[in-house]
This record gives C-alpha cells, structure tokens and sequence, in this order.
C-alpha cells in the first residue's frame, strides 16, 4: 500500500469514526465497544493494523497491535510527528524503530473542523519502488541520448502515449469502481485536465468509501440478522447477528447455497409446501414476502423469526433477507395465555359471590346516601336481618369522650347485651379484632353480654380510616346445634362491617370538613366561601325587612415586609391577632371573615353607614395600639386600611357591595394607608370618598 492509498484510508476511517447519524446515533467515537470492532473489521478487510489516538496521544483503539494497549500514551514517533499533525492538520509518515514498515498520522477532525485525535496506519515504503522508476528513467533518457535521431519522432510518441495513459488509467479505475472496489484512486501528478478528471474521480470514490464504511457499520452492529442472497439463492453476506441466529459462523455461510444453511419451517413447526416459504416466493417472484418461520439452528433449537424479504433492484436478481427474533414476544404470549386460564378460575369464583357482593354494594349506596347518624342506624336495623338472616344483633359506638360504649341500632329476637358499657367490657375493644364465644370454646364471654344460654357470640370492631368508632356485635340462639355457625357467614360478614364501619366514618368525617370548610384554619374565623353565602341570605332578609347593612373591608399595611424581615411565623401571628381583635369587637350578630391573604371583611346587619365608619375607625385604632413580639423580637407598629359601603347606599346586590367597599379600600391606601374611607355615594350624585380619621405620621 502506498503513501496515497494509505492516506485515503485513514482519512476514509476517521470520517467514519466520528460520523453521527441523523437519528441521533452516537459516533463510533463515543462507543467504545463498537468502536473497537470496527477497528478489528477494518483489520480483517485490509489486513493492516491500525491505532486511534486522541488529542493528548492516549491509545483510545487498536486492532491486531499487541504491543500497546489501550489507555497507554503512544510515544513511538522520534520526531513527534503526531503531535505536529495534531496541530496543524497535515498527514505525516515517521518510521517506528521497532517495527518494520513506515507509520502514517491522519487527524481526526469533527463537523466543526477541530481536530481531536490521529488515525495511524501501517503502510509499506514506496522508496524502493521510486529507485526502481528513476533507474528506469535514467535509462531511458540515456537511450534517448544516444538515439537523438529519433528524438522528434519519440516525442510525438511520447505525447500519444501521455494521452492515452490518462485515459486509460480513468478507465481502469471507472471499471474497478462499478465492480464494488471502493478502494480504487487514480495516482497522478498532471495539472491538466487528466489530473483534474482523476481528482474529482478520486473524490467521488472517497465519499462512496465512506457512506458504504457507514452502511457497513450500521449492519454489522444491527441487532436483526441480515443476509444478502444473490439471484441464485447463494448467500452473498451475513451480519454477525443472522449467523449468531443461524448458529454457524459466517465464513461458513456466506457462499453456500440459502436452503443448505437455513432451515425454515412454519410457525407450528411443520415443513413449508413446496415454493411456499417466503424467501423462495421473493426469489421466485421478485416480489416483497414476509412472514412468521421457525428457524431451526444447527443445533437443533428451534427459534421464532419475523423473515422479511425485499428484493435487491438489480439485473442478477437478489434479495435482502431480515430475521427478527420474536421468542420473547412468544413467550410473553404463553404467560398470557397461562393467566387467562387463572383468571378465568378466578371468575368463576367471583361469580359465585356475586350476589353476597350486589347485596353489599346496595348497603353501602344506602349508607353512603345518609347524612346523619340516626338515619344510617335506620338503615342498618333493616338491613341486617336480611344479610344476617336467624341472627340477632346490635351496633354500638364509642362515645366522643370515648369512655362509653352505646346502643345505636338492635334487630332479631334476641337482646343479648347492654345498650351501654364501658369500653374495656368488650374484648374486641381491648384487643382490637373479632372475639368469638360460645359452646365448646375456652374464650371468655364479654362483661356486656347478659345472656347466659349456650348460645354463640361474636364481637367485631368497626374500624375505619385508623379509628375505631365501636363495635357490630351478633348471636347465634343454636350455636350448639349449628358449630359452622359464624365460618358459613364469614366472608358477608367482613364485607358488612367494612362497608358499615366505613360509612360511619364518612358521616363522621363529613361532619368534620363541613366546619373546616368554613373556617380559615390559620384565624379560625370563617372563610370567603361562607361570608358570601351567609352575607347574600342577611342581604335578602334585610330587604324584607327594610333594614340596613354595612360591610368593612380591611387590610393590614405592608403586611409583606412583616413577612420579609421577620418571617412568615411572625406574619401568621400579626393575622391572628387582628382577627382577635376583631372579634373582640364584633356583635354576636355580626360576621367576621378572613376574605383571603391580609384582606379581613365584617359583615354588620342592621348597622348604618355611620355606625359602620365608627366601629371601622374603632377598630382602625385597637388594631395600632397591638404591641406584638415574636422570639424576643419586636414586630413594631401594625396598621390596617379600611373601606365601607352599605345597603342599599352603595349597592343592592353582594357583588356591588363588596367592590364599593373595595374601592373604598384601595382610596385608603392609596391616600397614605391606617386610614377609613366610606365608599362613593349612588343615590343622590357622586361624593368623594370620607376620610374619617387620617392615618398619623410614623416617627
């Protein structure tokens, strides 16, 4: 290989090294593993060895070089003649003076034209071959010395010759190109136009050595398996994975007839009539075949494949032959199809309790529905006769002080404990689970249980959301005659005491949130939520009336700085001592409501618009004169700005209301803020708003 020839391949790999797809595919820079078999490939194709360096001379790769290794710094150039071409971009030859042939340094260069390694190929010297064509040369000029007679005769030759060595040459290498040599260049070193005709053919065969050193990657490291068959049927090529599906090395593939090497059999199993597999319909027809085969490998395991087979558009014929192994999808459909049976077990099964299920379904939608507790006890009495049928029983809850344990709901013929007791008079209390007592058992009956017959009892707890709220308590009147008594009612009953316990705790909860609903939880007075809806009920009784209503709206100054210099536990505790303070200064008719953020509202039924400016200006100085603290820390002066409006002055419905008195509020603080302003005036034309009390001046 010459030194032209060795530098085309070495810049054709580094192209290729740090080529990146337009998929996003990683460059084989940036793989290491394939980086490193691709480098073996080349070895293989080229029989040359060759290294990859980076910038900093660190051996990233090598093939069939088992004097360095990777991770080592290569330090075999005398001359640094890497490092030279690492920083001007210029191939160079240097001779290692361990090895025999010359090493030539190729950069590596990305898209953006930075260079990031070298490529070194080993190449044999051409020095012998020049001192053969000058001695040549020397003789011919000395021939043509002695043959001056000829010399015009020789030039015209020469020239003719020259003309058709060019030619020849382009031909040659056009022949060597359409035969699949992309190795093929044209050596030259004419300026006219030969010269330029063999540059732009020697271009032109470095780009298709390079999409096809691409291609060759990408189907090398695909994970199908691809086979090239000619029109014959002989393998032409075989990725690494068709011979690892195949089972036979791919120097044992390629060349052999497809059927010799392959053996594919339907789906089940069985043999393909004659003609019918996919790969003899393509061969046959020249037409695109797929289909599901089962591959048998040559050591007679069987493998499912997806064989997808496209034919080549070209005069010999051929094709391209895809394997996808599908064995996962196979056996993912066996689980399948082995939980389809469980299931369909299973379904039998909840089809026998589907009544027992409809049935408490009914229950709980029953109980769900009830918006008090005496309602959902009415519903119980009747309910567990029929779910409990020959049994008596009673539903107890644990009291809110939770020291007593009560009656609530009672059904059958048989009363058999206390309508009230103490909790620990119940073992499934003090335990926490289902206490069974009766003829032939050792446990104890519970203290609540009056009965002395030889009757059978259970004790559930009714526990729901991590509380226990009482208990469901039963009797069986024959628990002698009937010992399988609570075990043939065991699945209903658990559904019953989990659908009863958990509705007991709905209503309980419910109960809960409703109050949480309309309390601010940081205040504990109402929320926004309640002020309107009980404010739009006061506004229409007023109306009936003939009374009036003021609402003052307020907001606590600079409430943000309160925040940023002493923290959000400080601004919580300036909120909740201006709604102490007013409460402390509300009527028991009145409503106050934290309106949202510092923003405070009192509703006064009743009250005029004067009566509402002087409990604003009240309030106003009560919330000024608040000396606050927190950890030691003096939180200084609080001040708030109020606004007022009126029914029916400043508007008949709650949503004028409350924007008069907003707009009272923003005149407040826009006039300097710990001020009062009444609201615009609509009844007899427009009046600037009242500034009662103006805010001091702060020292």
């Amino acid at each position: 290989m010459g030194l032209t020839e060795a530098t085309n391949v070495a810049r054709e790999l580094a192209d290729t090294i740090v080529f990146k797809s337009s998929d996003g595919t990683p460059s084989l820079l940036e793989r290491p593993e394939a980086l490193k078999q691709f480098m073996e490939h080349q070895h293989r194709r080229l029989h040359r060895d060759f290294l990859v360096l980076d910038n900093n001379k660190t051996i990233l790769a090598h093939a069939a070089d088992e004097e360095h290794q990777v991770g080592d710094k290569f330090g075999h150039d005398p001359g640094n003649e890497i490092g030279q071409t690492l920083a001007d971009g210029i191939p160079r030859r240097f001779v290692d003076p361990e090895e025999v042939n010359a090493i030539l340094a190729v950069p590596i260069e990305n898209p953006e034209d930075t260079i990031i390694g070298a490529v070194l190929l080993e190449y044999d010297p051409v020095l012998q071959a020049a001192e053969q064509s000058t001695n040549s040369l020397l003789w011919l000029v000395g021939l043509s010395a002695t043959a001056a007679v000829l010399v015009a005769v020789g030039f015209a030759w020469l020239l003719l010759r020259r003309f058709s060595s060019g030619l020849g040459d382009m031909m040659r290498g056009m022949e060597a190109l359409a035969k699949g040599n992309a190795m093929t260049r044209i050596s030259h070193a004419r300026n006219d136009e030969f010269g330029q005709l063999a540059d732009g053919f020697n271009t032109m065969a470095d780009q298709l050595a390079s999409a096809r050193a691409h291609v060759e990657d990408i189907v090398e490291t695909a994970a199908e398996g691809i086979a090239v068959l000619n029109g014959d049927g002989r393998v032409a090529s075989a990725n690494p994975a068709a011979a690892t599906m195949i089972g036979r090395r791919a120097d044992k593939i390629v060349g052999q007839q497809w059927d010799s090497v392959l053996t594919v059999r339907d789906p089940r199993g069985g043999a393909f009539a004659a003609g019918a597999s996919p790969i003899e319909m393509a061969l046959a027809t020249g037409r695109q075949h797929q289909g599901e085969v089962r591959l048998t490998r040559s050591d007679g395991s069987h493998l499912p494949v997806i064989a997808s087979c496209s034919p080549l558009s070209r005069s010999e014929g051929g094709l391209v032959l895809t394997l996808n192994d599908i064995s996962e999808l196979r056996r993912a459909e066996g689980v399948v199809n082995e939980r389809a049976d469980q299931l369909a077990l299973l379904n039998r099964e909840l089809h026998d309790k589907s009544e027992t299920t409809t049935r408490l379904v009914k229950l709980g939608e029953l109980l769900q529905a009830c918006v008090t507790f005496p309602e959902a006890f009415s519903v119980v009495g009747t309910a567990m006769a029929e779910f409990l049928g020959g049994l008596s029983g009673t539903v107890h809850l644990t009291s809110a002080s939770r020291n007593l344990v009560e009656e609530m709901a009672h059904w059958g013929d048989v009363r058999s404990s206390a309508t009230q007791f103490a909790p620990e008079d119940c073992w499934a209390l003090r335990r926490g689970q289902e206490h069974v007592a009766g003829p032939g058992m050792l446990t104890p009956r519970c203290a609540h249980i009056t009965e002395n017959g030889k009757k059978g009892y259970v004790c559930m707890p009714l526990a729901a959301q991590g509380e226990t709220l009482g208990i469901l308590h039963l009797c069986e009147p024959n628990a002698a005659e009937r010992p399988q008594w609570l075990t043939e009612r065991q699945q209903i009953l658990r559904g019953v005491v989990d659908t009863l316990a958990l509705a007991l705790a709905n209503l309980r909860l419910r109960e809960t949130l409703r109050q949480q609903s309309i309390r601010d939880p940081n205040t504990s007075l109402f929320n926004r939520r309640y002020l309107e809806e009980t404010s739009s009920r006061e506004l229409r009784r007023m109306e009936r009336s003939g009374q009036p209503l003021v609402i003052i709206m307020l907001d606590v100054d600079h409430f943000k700085q309160f925040n940023d210099t002493f923290g959000h536990e400080a601004g919580d505790l300036v909120l909740k001592q201006v709604a102490a303070t007013l409460i402390e200064h509300a009527r028991d008719s009145d409503v106050v409501s934290r309106y949202g953020g510092e923003e405070f509202a009192l509703v006064m039924p009743g009250s005029s618009v004067q009566e509402g400016a002087e409990r604003a200006e009240a309030l106003r100085q009560a919330i000024r004169k608040l000396h606050l603290t927190h950890r030691g820390r003096t939180l200084g002066t609080v001040t708030a700005s109020f606004g007022v409006a009126a029914y029916p002055e400043h508007g008949v419905g709650w949503a004028e209301l409350t924007n008069a008195a907003d707009h009272a509020l923003y005149e407040a603080k826009g006039s300097g803020r710990d001020r009062v302003a009444i609201a615009l005036g609509n009844a007899s034309g427009e009046r600037p708003p009242i500034q009662l009390v103006p805010a001091p001046k702060s020292s």
